[in-house]
């Protein structure tokens, strides 16, 4: 089956052992029969268990990473799995030990579904808390809980506004490493390609959407206008394209689309679909007077099931390695580390 991550270390080798764990306790899993809602059952078996490896993989690495850079031991890290969904993370980080493990998700059916898999699998995580990243920061100064590291698996792609994201946790949670993964990477020109494909997709979908906005806001205005309205107003949740669509009437200016690229959001919801962020937008977007930013590859799947899909990861994964400036650009996702400041000050 192979390993999940080096031994290195006490810390790894912890990991690699929970991990292993982790891994058959899953396959021995009865998720049809659990109680889960159809869509987070069908969601765990196709992003989660069908590739178990790589999911618990990539959780271990990213445990690894985040508390070595922490400099703590692990029974006195405090954690918490942003956006967890039916992942892996959450579990493993309580598995090796750390003192306590937050979940979150926005939506009460993941939570349900998280608890349940927890429980068959008698891994006892601390707090389920649900909602956005106010509410949850809101839960955490009620329970008096302050985090040493904040983690996402492909949640940062989808996030609104990240600069609030950013500044809230800033605000909230001074202390806490907020280290994210993301497939959105914007260095690797097939994932470019691949992510314009699904902004193509879902824009034909959104754009509609945001017509009806214009049209509910102004019944008067012609189609040309809906449609000059909707196009305009691109990658807008739905209380900035009112906000735009006001301005509009006073002085026929438009938001300018292009600052997005080709990202689309849905209008009702503000999720990105999913928003492809160049490194020096992300430099902008989370505040440098309160985190030092820095990116690291992440490395390719080699336990698919395809021999072709393997070998390119067994091809790329150590150039990865040895030049991981390099290995951005070939990488099939990225970690987005943000060190609150003051720990980066006393690092150095």
């Amino acid at each position: 089956m192979g390993t999940f991550i080096p031994v290195r270390d006490e810390l790894s080798k912890t990991i690699e052992k929970e991990a292993q764990s982790l891994h058959r306790l899953l396959l021995e899993l009865d998720a049809e029969h659990l109680g889960m809602p159809y869509y987070c059952l069908e969601y765990f078996k196709g992003s989660h268990f069908k590739r178990l490896f790589f999911s618990i993989q990539t959780s271990a690495q990213l445990l690894y990473r985040a508390i070595t850079i922490s400099g703590k031991k692990t029974s006195d890290i405090v954690i918490m799995d942003y956006g967890a969904g039916v992942g892996t993370l959450y579990t493993l980080a309580k598995m090796i030990g750390c003192k306590k493990v937050v979940y979150n998700d926005f939506l009460e059916d993941w939570k349900k579904s998280a608890e349940l898999i927890a429980k068959a699998i008698r891994v006892e995580v601390d707090e389920y808390i649900v909602g956005d990243i106010q509410d949850t920061l809101n839960e955490l100064d009620k329970k008096g809980i302050q985090c040493d590291i904040i983690t996402s698996r492909n949640v940062i792609e989808h996030i609104y506004n990240l600069e609030i994201f950013y500044s809230l946790i800033s605000k909230h949670q001074s202390n806490a490493i907020v280290y994210s993964s993301t497939t959105a990477n914007a260095r690797n020109p097939l994932t470019q390609i691949q992510h314009r494909m699904i902004h193509r997709k879902w824009e034909r979908i959104f754009v509609e959407k945001r017509k009806d906005i214009a049209r509910e806001f102004n019944p008067q205005w012609s189609e040309k206008h809906l449609t000059e309205l909707a196009d305009a107003t691109r990658g807008m949740d739905i209380n900035d394209i009112k906000i735009s669509l006001t301005n509009y009437q006073k002085s026929k200016a438009l938001p300018d689309p292009r600052r997005h690229g080709s990202n689309t959001c849905d209008p009702m919801t503000g999720v990105w679909f999913e928003h492809l962020i160049s490194f020096n937008e992300y430099e902008r977007l989370i505040s440098k007077e309160k985190f030092k930013i820095s990116f690291s590859p992440g490395l390719w799947d080699t336990h698919n099931k395809s021999w072709w899909k393997n070998m390119v990861g067994h091809l790329l994964n150590p150039i990865i390695r040895l030049n991981p400036r390099i290995g951005t650009f070939l990488a099939p996702f990225i970690y987005v580390i943000a060190l609150p400041i003051h720990r980066a000050a006393n690092k150095n």
